[in-house]
């Protein structure tokens, strides 16, 4: 799992969030308009409606956790990468980016997506260009095989292979743009992909044999990795989903979610936001007490 924040949640940003979480990232999405967020989840309903009718979702909703975040320092605090898709206007991307260099950690892969701006004016006044780089995946993105990657003057090369290889475990194929224009699908190619993924889907779920592979593991040690691996999951689930520093201890009303420490519920109590979890509004936060 990574911890992956998505700016942006228009028509193809949702997209995104809704690819990443398929495939069991934590996905923090964050926009400047809260009519945006709201209508996100919206969306992400909508599209796992779509999935599961096609047979491309065999469980109710996506693996992965989404949480709608109103401030950009919450969504992209402690992210592995950062995947930028708002309007494509040079001054807004270059803006946002560069406040956003500066406010995630240093490790943290910075992507862009743009049609036709220019990468390196888009990241121009970033800290750290060496981790920036153009991502712009393909609409309608969960059929869509193909990522286009831009690279700016100073991206390096441990940020194109750490891109690759995670794109390439989401089965995604990454290549590079050649010239100056953009891979553009037609409504044609993008029904022929939504098509062909559904049949290759269905076919390898007919023919998965069952599994009848000897026990060859070394017990202790297989025990050793599921508890690291259950510990892991389960102090994510205790830590606060805004300040990722306090545990979970403070229930917000009506939406009833625990997902926030008492700090935190107050602060977005005050500044009258919404429930990372559901975006419904808090109207009131009870601080609860572990024995």
């Amino acid at each position: 799992m990574v911890r992956v924040a998505v700016l942006g949640c228009g028509v193809l940003g949702s997209k995104i969030v809704g690819d990443l979480a398929y495939h069991g990232h934590e996905v923090r999405a964050f926009d400047s308009n809260p009519e945006a967020l709201d209508k996100l989840l919206l969306r992400l309903a909508e599209d796992t409606k779509i999935l599961r009718k096609d047979g491309l979702l065999n469980q109710p909703n996506f693996v992965g956790n989404v949480l709608c975040m109103s401030r950009l320092e919450e969504a992209v605090r402690s992210a592995d990468f950062v995947f930028e898709a708002i309007v494509e206007d040079l001054s807004s991307k270059s803006e946002l980016l560069t406040q956003v260099s500066h406010l995630c950690p240093t490790t943290t892969i910075i992507g862009s997506s743009s049609m036709h701006l220019n990468i390196d004016s888009i990241f121009e006044r970033a800290a750290g260009k060496e981790r920036c780089i153009g991502v712009r995946f393909l609409f309608p993105v969960f059929t869509v095989s193909e990522v286009e990657i831009q690279l700016a003057v100073e991206t390096s090369m441990d940020t194109l292979t750490r891109t690759r290889e995670f794109l390439e475990r989401m089965g995604k194929t990454a290549f590079l743009r050649a010239g100056n224009l953009p891979l553009v699908l037609s409504e044609a190619q993008r029904e022929y992909r939504w098509v062909t993924r559904v049949h290759i889907f269905q076919q390898t779920a007919r023919r998965r044999p069952p599994l009848l592979v000897p026990d060859l593991t070394h017990h202790e040690n297989l025990e050793r990795v599921l508890n690291s691996e259950l510990m892991d999951g389960l102090s994510r689930e205790k830590d606060c989903v805004v300040c990722m520093d306090e545990e979970r201890n403070c229930v917000l009303h009506p939406c009833h979610h625990l997902c926030l420490c008492a700090t935190c519920g107050k602060m977005l109590l005050k500044r009258q936001d919404a429930c990372p979890i559901c975006r419904k509004k808090i109207s009131s936060i009870f601080r609860i007490f572990y024995a």
